[in-house]
This record gives C-alpha cells, structure tokens and sequence, in this order.
C-alpha cells in the first residue's frame, strides 16, 4: 500500500474564514467523504484573500498530496481569486470556457435579470483544466490534473449547499482509487481522565500504527476513534475489532458505548429496559442538568417520576449543607418507600473555593440512591470550571449505569 499515494489535503479560501467571521465547515465534511472514499486527509489549510499566500499554498499542496480539494473564492468580486492565483501557480493563462459562461447568462435570464459585466470572470479557468458544471449557482468548478507532480486539484464553491452537490455530481467519479479502504469507529467512555486513559492503553495510541487510535476529551468524555486501513473491507474490520477488544479488555466498564452515543442516553435505555423510575433532587452542583438530558426526547422523558430543582440551599429554607442534604434524604426515602423512583439521583449545592497555591476549585457532590444502594462521589474539580457541571451530572448517571450492570 503505496500510503503518499492515499494522501489528500483540504484548502478553504475566505479572510472572513481567517477572521472569524464564519466557520470553515466545509473541510470537515469534505474530509469525512474523503475517508469514505479511502483518502487519508493529512491537513486543513484556511487561507485569507491574499494572492502571494494563496499560489504559495496551492504549489505546496501539489507537492504533499495526491488529492487537494479547494473551496471558495470563485464568486465575481474582486475578492474572489481563486481562478487566477490556481492559474497563477502552475504556470497556466486563464480562458473562458463559452458552455460555462451561457450556462451563468441562462442562470440570470430565468431570474428576469441580465447579467453583470463582472459575472464573466466565472467563466474563466486555467487553460489546461476543465470546467465541472453547477447546476444550482452562478459559480462553475475547476478540476486541474497535474503530471508533475501527479495531483489532482478539484475548486468547489463556498457555499455549503453547492459544494456538497458539486462533489457528488461532478467530483467523486473523476477521482482517482486509492486502492485502500478506511473504516472509522468510534469508542465513548467515562471514568478515566485523558492522561489516564492514555496511559491504560500504553502504545495502542501511538502514531504509525494501523489501527490509528485518536484519544479525545470533551465534557468529562474520552472519545477513542479508530482508524483501520487496508486493501479490503474484511482486512479493516478484522484490524479494527482487534484494537476495539485491547480497548474494551484495558477500559472495562469505563466503556459505555461503541456508537456516537450520549452517557445519558445509554443510561435511559438501561433504565427502560429494567422499566425503572428515576426521582431528581438537583443541587447547583447539576443545576437541573441531568433532568434537562433525561427528558429531552419523548421517549426517555417518561423515565423521570419525580424532578425537583434545588437553585440555592435557601431553597429547602436551610443555609446549612448538612441539614440541606438530610432533607434531600428524606424526600429520596420517601420516594423509594411509595415506589415512585426506583432510584434517586441528588447533587448537592456547589460552593467555591481557592486553594493555598490560589487555583479556584468548584466543590460539590453527587449521590444515587436505591434499595439497598447509597453511593456518593465528590465531585469538586480545579481546571476547566467550565465542565463542572456536565462532568457532575455524567459522574451521577455513570454511577447508576455501572449500579444497573451489576445487578444484571
């Protein structure tokens, strides 16, 4: 498997993408088609309206890969000058293609318009490409094959909606195999921070493996991805089954789903599966977080028996932590005593803090309590206070999801 050969690379065009104003969504769409297709997209480039940087960008691009996908900068403004720094930067003249330029005249007729003297530049191309057809906008494509070095380059609008037609209609038959096959998974699990997972699973995430494992953080959550490439479908999903079991055996029940899953919706499947009931007793340490996500679709909202929010712990009439927790406690003893909840989960008031070394720290608790169950876990966190919240609410839902596996 000749793997430079696999290589593509995405280029979006835009200053208002290099400022901020927008969101380059686009590269991360064209990157997943891409991996379907079995191109191993190496790198995102975002380029502002700037000429000398543009053709630099092309003719590097040429170099590194096999595939370079190019979006933006062929409207009609004086901005737009994709088609010339392309041309530019292999050496070519740019032509008008006539079948394009009628196609944009048609386009402004059906509107009732005439076209503007400026729209012609969209009809231009470098002389040695071809034209690929929008049949939704004023903006024709640009397919450009090099020799030296061998390297397709495909130009596709900006605009979301006609890049993505574009690709499928006049792109994707034109590209060249790449002879590998890719198959992406995707492995959700709670419990370990990223270091520790990281270290658990020892030189599975390691670079130039194949499988590739990708280890990733967000709200409390490690994502594994991996990446299996090979010369066929079978070869990738025997790879990648492999990491997955070395993944599951060093994780255990950190795992919680092997889908793009939510935690707080493979719980809600557990729960009603068991045809349980669930009371909420929620401190500021949750804010109502766990409610918000249980009862967000129709078909788990049915789960909760009883939510109650606590805002501040005037809200029981008691500025006292303990006592709050004790009237908590006798609501959640209510509720499992009348079987209205099978288990109860409560958050405690959060209060803050700062260390001696003065880093600011969060402080709270989460508990779940059933028959015969009564487990609390601190949840206090220095660092990133912006997850507290989410990273205290899955902690409370983990510990009923492992409480639901082992009673089984």
């Amino acid at each position: 498997m000749n793997v430079a050969r696999t290589n593509a690379e995405v280029i979006a065009i835009g200053s208002e993408l290099t400022c901020g104003a927008r969101l380059d969504t686009n590269s991360q769409w064209l990157s997943r088609e891409l991996e379907a297709l079995g191109w191993t997209v190496q790198r995102h480039t975002t380029v502002a309206d700037d000429h000398e940087a543009m053709v630099r960008v092309f003719q590097e691009a040429a170099q590194r890969s096999r595939i370079v996908i190019i979006t933006g900068g062929l409207g009609p403004t004086l901005d737009d000058i994709t088609r010339d720094t392309l041309a530019e930067a292999f050496g070519q003249p740019l032509v008008e293609d006539a079948s394009a330029l009628r196609h944009i005249e048609e386009l402004f007729r059906s509107r009732g318009r005439d076209m503007p003297e400026r729209n012609k530049v969209q009809a231009l191309r470098p002389a040695g490409a071809q034209t690929l057809h929008n049949a939704h906008g004023t903006a024709p494509g640009i397919l450009l094959k090099l020799t030296e070095p061998e390297c397709l380059i495909g130009v596709l609008p900006g605009v979301p909606a006609e890049m993505m037609r574009m690709f499928f209609e006049q792109l994707v038959d034109v590209l060249p195999g790449s002879q590998v096959f890719v198959k992406r998974s995707t492995i959700r699990t709670f419990g370990y921070g990223e270091s520790d997972a990281e270290r658990l699973l020892g030189d599975l995430t390691a670079r130039g493996r194949n499988p590739e494992v990708g280890i990733t953080a967000s709200g409390a959550v490690i994502s594994l991805s991996v990446t299996a490439r090979a010369g066929s479908d079978e070869e990738c999903d025997l790879l990648a089954e492999a990491a997955r079991e070395q993944i599951r055996n060093k994780l255990g029940t950190a795992v919680f789903t092997e889908n793009d899953e939510e935690l707080e919706d493979v719980v809600a499947r557990l729960i009603a599966s068991r045809k349980l009931k669930i009371g909420l007793l929620e401190g500021t340490t949750t804010g109502g977080l766990i409610g918000q996500w249980l009862t967000e679709e129709e078909h788990s909202a049915h789960l909760v028996s009883y939510s109650r929010l606590f805002p501040t712990a005037a809200s029981m009439n008691e500025t006292d932590p303990a006592n709050w927790l004790r009237g908590v406690r006798e609501i959640a003893t209510s509720l499992l005593d009348r079987r209205t909840a099978d288990y109860v989960l409560i958050s405690s008031p959060a209060t803050r803090s700062e260390s001696d070394g003065g880093a600011r720290m969060r402080c709270g608790s989460v508990r779940v309590v059933g028959q015969g169950f009564d487990r609390e876990l601190d949840v206090s966190m220095t660092g990133n206070l912006a997850i507290f919240r989410e990273r205290a609410a899955r902690t409370a839902l983990n510990l009923l999801r492992l409480q639901l596996l082992r009673t089984q």
